[in-house]
């Protein structure tokens, strides 16, 4: 995968299965896990 994060609209995190479980949905306003999972973010440090 190329490219930065404003290349994209929608990111999903999924497992790699022959029916995908969705993970995680990433968006530029909104990061929405599936239950039982957790998204953790790390901010720029100057």
């Amino acid at each position: 995968m190329c490219g930065t994060l404003k290349d994209y609209t929608k990111i999903v995190v999924e497992t790699d299965e022959e029916n995908p479980v969705t993970i995680a949905e990433i968006t530029a306003d909104d990061i929405t896990p599936a239950d039982g999972y957790r998204v953790r973010m790390t901010p720029t440090y100057d």
